[in-house]
C-alpha cells in the first residue's frame, strides 16, 4: 500500500485529513487521489552505493582540464586567427592546431 501525504483537507477511510497528514491508501485509491490533486506519494530517501574505486582513481580534476582547454583555445586563435568552435574537445583542438601548423 502506497504512503501518501494530503495536499488539501479531505476525508478518507473515515478519517479527516489536513494538508501534510500522511496516510496509507490502497493502490487504486492512491492513483485516484494523486490524479485529482488531493494527495502526493511520499517517497523515502534512498542510498546510492559509492562509485567503483577505479572510476574515481582515473577521474581528472575539472580545473586542470578547463585550464588546458583554455590554453588550447588561445593557441588555436593565435595560430589560425579565428576563435575555435566551443564544442571541440582538447583532442580536436590539438588536431586542428597541428593541421594549421603543417600547412
Amino acid at each position: 500500500m502506497p504512503k501518501l501525504s494530503a495536499l488539501k483537507s479531505f476525508s478518507y477511510a473515515t478519517r479527516r485529513l489536513l494538508p501534510g497528514d500522511t496516510f496509507e491508501a490502497n493502490n487504486r485509491d492512491a492513483r485516484i487521489l494523486v490524479a485529482i490533486g488531493k494527495a502526493r506519494e511520499v517517497r523515502e530517501a534512498g542510498t546510492l552505493p559509492p562509485p567503483p574505486a577505479d572510476l574515481t582513481k582515473n577521474a581528472k580534476a575539472p580545473e586542470v582540464e578547463k585550464e588546458s582547454l583554455a590554453k588550447l583555445r588561445a593557441d588555436y586563435q593565435e595560430v589560425v586567427g579565428k576563435r575555435p568552435f566551443n564544442g571541440w574537445d582538447a583532442a580536436e583542438l590539438q588536431k586542428r592546431i597541428d593541421e594549421a601548423l603543417a600547412s
